[in-house]
């Protein structure tokens, strides 16, 4: 006869929970883990869990980001004070990948950017050894800014900026493009006399694209 769940009494256990010494069934271990169980972090059937608290995350920043103002004509971008603010970021990352100081992509430029999101939200103190080795060098570099920002712009504008560049990197990387479409974007943009009314483009394999803003 099958072992009944420790919890509901009622349905097959088919798993060991170690936290709580004894067998649950899916059912169970679904409802109470991290919840009521202090789960180990090593635990198989956190695999799911993980995968969706990441899910939830990812589409909340996604909706961040579309709030944004980003469109032809209301882009926040177009703000000087917040596109020198942007500056102040974009090439320091540009800087960091030309140098090859800190190998990086796109992927892990927009989880920097997250990071130093999160932080700006929560103004909560900061381990910056917990960081990543490219937002630690972000956090730096916002230590330093900030009060200068804030001179300038709101607290709700200086995440925007990060929320927009995130957004840039979304729609600047993968496909032809590659794992390094934004940052190619910041290398060959970010240049002395790159006419005002144009931008590069650069694909996966080298090749570039000279482009028009449009108005």
């Amino acid at each position: 006869m099958a072992t009944k769940c420790s919890i509901c009494g009622t349905r097959a256990a088919k798993r060991f929970c170690a936290p709580i010494n004894d067998v649950l069934c899916p059912i169970c271990c679904a409802k109470n883990r991290m919840n009521t169980i202090d789960c180990n972090k090593d635990c198989k059937y956190l695999d799911g869990l993980e995968y969706q608290k990441k899910r939830k995350e990812e589409i909340r920043f996604s909706k961040l980001m579309e709030a944004v103002p980003h469109g032809q004509f209301d882009d926040i971008f177009k703000d000087r004070n917040v596109a020198l603010t942007a500056a102040d970021i974009e090439i320091l990352v540009k800087d960091i990948y030309v140098s090859d100081a800190l190998r990086i992509n796109d992927k892990i430029v927009y989880d920097a950017y997250k990071e130093i999101y999160k932080i700006h939200e929560d103004n909560q103190p900061v381990d910056k050894f917990k960081l990543s080795p490219l937002a630690q060098i972000l956090w730096e570099l916002y230590q330093a800014k900030i009060e200068s920002w804030r001179a300038i712009l709101s607290d709700k504008k200086i995440g925007q900026i990060f929320l927009r560049m995130m957004l840039s990197i979304k729609n600047m990387t993968g496909g032809g493009i590659g794992e390094f479409g934004y940052l190619n974007y910041l290398k060959n943009n970010f240049v002395p006399n790159n006419p005002a009314d144009t931008f590069i483009i650069e694909d996966k394999d080298g090749n570039k694209i000279i482009k028009k803003f449009e108005n």
